[in-house]
């Protein structure tokens, strides 16, 4: 695995709602020495923020990847952020009220990092991941 190539960033989810929450993601490239040398990002908004949408978008796909590269750089810190535009259809507050972010992040095709993160299905989640 060579230092000198970028990461690739997965995320995704099983969660059977997850096509109610927009996914932003801002990622800084550092070289050895910490200095940033770098920028990456991935913007996957369904809707707006507060749209409450009935259902799914017909064009959703069936399995949703947030994906991005970066350029060549020692090490990242990422920020996820997920906003629901669409909240639970259910009213019920329980103790189910997760669900699970998958993240991968490879680099020269070798897995580095592969983190589920819980978000809350009422509020979302921001996230801050370092590779």
């Amino acid at each position: 695995m060579g230092k000198n190539e970028g990461f690739k960033v997965e995320i995704t989810s099983d969660f059977e709602w997850f096509w109610c929450y927009n996914i932003l993601v801002t990622c800084g490239c550092f070289d050895a020495d910490d200095n940033q040398i770098g920028f990456a990002s991935a913007d996957d908004s369904l809707a707006p923020v507060g749209a409450n949408l009935e259902c799914k978008p017909s064009d959703y796909p069936s399995k949703r990847i947030v994906r991005f590269e970066t350029r060549e750089c020692d090490h990242l810190l990422i920020y996820i952020y997920v906003m629901p535009h669409t909240l639970p259809h259910d009213e019920a507050v329980d103790d189910n009220n997760s669900y699970m972010l998958n993240v991968k992040i490879t680099r020269a095709g070798e897995v580095v990092h592969r983190l589920e993160l819980p978000v809350n299905r009422w509020s979302g989640g921001s996230f801050e991941v370092r590779s």
